[in-house]
């Protein structure tokens, strides 16, 4: 009964014991030589024309000795297909891992199929040394199926390989699940292959979207009227699919604080779809000029919301103060619309309205440079210590004793002078802070 009873305490005990404070968790590390570093250094150096940083860079990422003969052939395999140096050179320092590949797996049948698609070496050499990145997907899995897609919007493959010659980053930025499933979604709906093809070629993030998230956003902007043969569907789905939901809704209840309706914001969306991935700061300063300053109506800006697009310190409020100034001399009977001024060329602008009236409206001149950021900082007080500065450090021999009235020659060069002033002109992103200091800074050095 005892010994019984001792082997079930001993048993529960040994399941019960925690080993591993008694025991060291070793891992494995893989030991790079000094020899081993010393070769893939010279190798990245003389066969693939590697040097400074980029080969720093590489050395990083690739790990092969002297008895690895892997490198030499991925590097051979490039030459005979017709690669000159500078491309190889390229190719290794965007992917060095390449040197770690199988050559006759991974390489040299999709080089084989790109030739067979572009018809021509010096095509297929371009095209993987604009994006070396194609040879690391799968040829059956990814390349294969993404190309024939490509041929059946295109309708041709000599259509396809100049798009592929134009674009070649598409092989890879497009994820052969989701995409091709997006695709086929977009080609169900009756979307133009022009269409799909922009989506494939500039917003190649939107078709990689997980498929039901693609289908719910293309369905709602078909809900909101969109033509899906326009470029404000893909403008559409270019934000919707970049936007979380809730950030939507955060933007719409911004927008109906300042009285816009629901209408009036899918109004201004349809025409406008990109207004919705302005920060919210921006939107709020936008709205505050336009509705408040300019006095416009919510309507009237839903209708016209590509002024929301430009920017106000550099575009909007300069063309707004020679407006100004033009409207009061009254010396300008142009009728165009301020959505159309805005949407000039800084060249035609001036041209139109500066250059055409500067000998009859002169100031016209320092309004529009006075608001396009120029700053004109004026120093209204004159501290001792700083003319003292300015005075020696420009070298002048300046008589620092009391005469005989009690001034100091310092106080006679203060009395002396006027406000001092200058234009400087700051770099865009300058903020208020910065653009005192950098005067400041200017000033001590006077």
């Amino acid at each position: 009964m005892l010994v019984c009873l001792y082997k079930s305490q001993l048993q529960t005990l040994i399941l019960n014991l925690n080993l591993r404070p008694f025991v060291r968790n070793y891992r494995t590390k893989r030991i790079i030589t000094t020899d081993s570093s010393e070769f893939r250094n010279s190798f990245l150096k003389k066969q693939c024309g590697l040097s400074g940083k980029s080969l720093i860079r590489a050395s990083k990422h690739v790990n092969f000795d002297s008895s690895n003969q892997r490198p030499h052939s991925v590097v051979n395999i490039f030459r005979i297909f017709g690669f000159p140096p500078s491309n190889i050179t390229k190719i290794i320092t965007r992917y060095p891992r390449i040197l770690q590949c199988y050559p006759h797996k991974a390489i040299q049948p999709k080089l084989d199929f790109l030739l067979s698609i572009l018809a021509s070496q010096s095509d297929v050499v371009d095209t993987v040394t604009r994006n070396p990145f194609i040879l690391e997907r799968s040829l059956d899995n990814h390349l294969i199926p993404f190309v024939n897609q490509l041929k059946c919007l295109t309708g041709c493959y000599p259509s396809t390989a100049a798009f592929l010659k134009c674009n070649p980053v598409v092989l890879t930025k497009n994820n052969s699940e989701s995409s091709m499933l997006n695709i086929k979604f977009l080609v169900t709906l009756g979307v133009p292959s022009s269409q799909i093809l922009k989506v494939l070629k500039m917003y190649g993030h939107a078709s990689t979207t997980p498929h039901d998230r693609f289908r719910d956003v293309v369905l709602k902007i078909m809900d909101m009227g969109f033509d899906l043969s326009s470029s404000y569907f893909l403008h559409a789905l270019r934000t919707l699919t970049f936007m979380e939901d809730s950030t939507w809704e955060s933007k719409c209840v911004l927008l109906k604080s300042f009285g816009f309706s629901d209408q009036e914001i899918l109004f201004m969306f349809k025409r406008l779809p990109q207004v919705m991935c302005f920060s919210e700061k921006a939107i709020i300063m936008k709205l505050e000029f336009f509705l408040n300053k300019l006095q416009w109506t919510t309507f009237r800006l839903s209708s016209n919301p590509g002024v929301l697009a430009y920017s106000l310190e550099k575009r909007t409020i300069p063309r707004c103060y020679v407006l100004q100034a033009l409207v009061l001399k009254s010396s300008s009977n142009e009728s165009y619309s301020l959505s159309t001024i805005l949407s000039w060329s800084d060249r035609r602008f001036i041209e139109y309205f500066v250059t055409a009236y500067k000998d009859e409206v002169p100031e016209i001149m320092e309004a529009y440079k006075g608001s396009n950021g120029l700053a004109c900082l004026k120093l209204l007080k004159w501290d001792d210590e700083f003319a003292v500065s300015a005075l020696q450090r420009g070298k002048e021999n300046v008589d620092l004793s009391v005469s005989g009235n009690g001034e100091t020659e310092l106080r006679k060069f203060k009395r002396g002078q006027n406000g001092l002033s200058f234009t400087m002109s700051f770099l865009r992103g300058y903020g208020a802070q910065k653009k005192v200091k950098a005067w400041m800074d200017e000033f001590q050095k006077l």
